[in-house]
Order: structure tokens, then sequence, then C-alpha cells
């Protein structure tokens, strides 16, 4: 759709409390072609102090900037002779997938039609590639180029009107509140307005993402489980080991409990020792992943390397529930030391 009165809207949405910036922007699917090649893209046009602009900025590959996607350029085409053609940006995946570098001249392609003396005729005009930019993302890198907004909207034949406005908040886990803030302040579904916060955009994703992480827990949390019956075994064959020390303690006067607590602390150190050396190897080998990556097949999955962040609430929740587990692997052999009868094990010896 097209929004006409988008200076008015972005002026609105920029008094809501709460948001940080506002800029306007073109979404259109066309066709890139060079050399030959061919792909379909999703051409997005951009304010040169907008919300993308400022995130995109993060993601240029060295010698790449900004100023060369805006207004007159010193763009220099491959022949080394200034070029007087409107700028494209393309992510990485899609430069390697068709050749392309800085300067290289491309066509755009739109599925908008024109008229020309042999008919109608899809309308294209020549880009020049200003650079590239790499998100890690390479299902974006493939079908996002980034275009100046006001070259999008003559190309694609918008006039002044955009596909649509963007918006920049100071906190991302209030941006569903803040939509629905927004959608308030522009008179709602009514006045044709729709407000879409990031995990509305995104959903099936994030719930994939959620339920793989409760997932991982589960399987995680097994894999302790199962390395908690060592420690059942071993205290196990330590108690029957120290049979015959455990019936002289207790003909000394040890009580049941002291018995028992011996085997509890036991057991609960080899699980503080092992929870202890399980989370400082998952920190660092986190660490050289995230410093080194771990590459990814392209196309198979969103992203071309394994994505890492540490949180420290999963280290905290996963140590805990780890310790829990050891600390309950204690209690059958501790129960089992404590019920030694010291004339039952002392008649034979």
């Amino acid at each position: 759709g097209k929004l006409g009165d988008w200076q008015e809207v972005k002026a609105q949405i920029a008094a809501v409390p709460g948001v940080v910036s506002v800029s306007a922007y073109t979404q259109h699917q066309a066709m890139l072609s060079s050399s030959g090649a061919a792909h379909g893209i999703l051409v997005q046009g951009i304010e040169k102090d907008g919300v993308a602009a400022a995130e995109l900025t993060r993601y240029l590959e060295e010698g790449t900037s900004l100023d060369q996607l805006f207004g007159p350029t010193a763009l220099v085409d491959q022949d080394g002779e200034s070029a007087d053609l409107p700028a494209l940006m393309v992510g990485r995946a899609l430069s390697l997938k068709l050749g392309l570098m800085p300067g290289t001249a491309v066509s755009l392609v739109s599925p908008q039609v024109a008229s020309s003396p042999f008919g109608l005729v899809p309308r294209f005009r020549r880009f020049l590639l200003a650079g590239v930019y790499k998100s890690g993302l390479s299902s974006y890198e493939e079908g996002l180029v980034y275009a100046d907004l006001s070259e999008a909207q003559r190309f694609f034949r918008m006039g002044d009107a955009v596909s649509g406005i963007e918006v920049k908040v100071a906190d991302v886990d209030r941006a569903s509140v803040l939509a629905r803030k927004i959608m308030d302040t522009l008179g709602g579904a009514q006045r044709g307005f729709y407000v879409q916060d990031w995990s509305e955009r995104n959903r099936e994703l994030w719930d994939a993402i959620g339920l793989e992480k409760r997932v991982y827990f589960i399987v995680l949390l097994l894999l302790v489980v199962l390395a908690s019956f060592s420690i059942v075994s071993t205290l196990v064959m330590i108690v029957l080991e120290k049979r015959r020390d455990i019936a002289i303690m207790k003909t000394m006067g040890a009580k049941t409990s002291s018995i028992a607590n011996i085997f509890r602390v036991q057991g609960t150190v080899i699980g503080l020792i092992g929870t202890s050396l399980g989370l400082l190897g998952g920190y660092f080998g986190s660490i050289a992943l995230r410093e080194y990556g771990f590459p990814l097949p392209q196309g198979v999955f969103p992203t071309d390397t394994v994505p890492v962040q540490l949180e420290w609430i999963n280290f905290t929740v996963v140590g805990v529930a780890a310790l829990l587990i050891c600390a309950f692997s204690t209690l059958y052999p501790a129960w089992r030391a404590s019920r030694l009868e010291p004339s039952e094990v002392l008649r034979y010896e």
C-alpha cells in the first residue's frame, strides 16, 4: 500500500514517549541482473538519517561508506570513469552469488510495466553498486537490497508516497506496548493503519527458537541426570568398600545422620567440581565460537555461522539445576550407608 501524508504520521509517532527515531521507507519486489545472471530481490528505499540507515552502518564491509548510497556521490565504475547512476547497497551473499563488487553496474527490473513502441515491457533502470553489507543472515543478504528513498520512489513511481514508517524504541522489550500506543495515537485500524512490532514480524522464527531452547534445556538436564547415575554408582561402591570403617565409626558412637552427611557432602563436592568444570568449559567454548565462528552451510540455515550470545541467567539456571540433581543423587548411597548394622558387618571380620 501507499502512505501519502507520511510527514504528519512521522510527527505523531515521534511524539509518543519511548520512541527514539522515526523514518519512512518503501519496499518493492524487483529483479537484479548483472552479466546475464539475475536474482529476485526486495528493494527497500531508506532515508539517510533513518532507522534502517543507522542499523545498516554497523554491518557495512570495510571500505564501504553509507554516504555513497545517498545524494550526489563520487562513485566510479569498474572502468575508472565517474558514473552518474543511482546507487544500491547489496548483501555479501548476493554479491558473491552474482559476482558483484563496488562499482559494478547492475540492472534493476520492476514488475511494473511501461509503454514502448513494442508494447508493454517491464520497467528497468541501471544502478551502480555502492557497497556491500554483511549481516550474518544469508536470507537477508541474498534478498534485501537498499536504495536511497527518493530514487526508489522515482523508479517504482511512488510519487511522494511511501510504503510505511519504521520506528526505533528505547526499550526493545516494551515494543509491543509502544506498538499499541502508536496504534491508538494514529487512530487505529479505522483510519487504515496497522502497527507491527519486531516479535510479530517474525513470529514463526521466534516461536521456533523458543521451542528449540526449551528442547535443548530438557536434553541438557537429561544428560545431567545420566551423569548423576555415575555419582550414585561411585558412592555405592565407596559404601561397599568402606563398610568396615562405617561399622567401626557407628560402634564408636557415630550418629546415623553423621554417616549419611559424610556421603551427602562427598557426592555434592563431586557434583560441584563437575558442574564448575562444565560451566567453565561451556563459557570458554562459547567465547571461542563467538570469536572464530563455526561455519554453517549457506542456504540451509538462516545464518552462515553459529550465533553465540552469553547470558548469565542460562549459566545460573543450568548450574543450579545440575547441583540439585547431583545433591539428590547422593540420597540413596547416604541412606544405604546409614542403614548398615555394625554387628552384621563385623561378624566375619
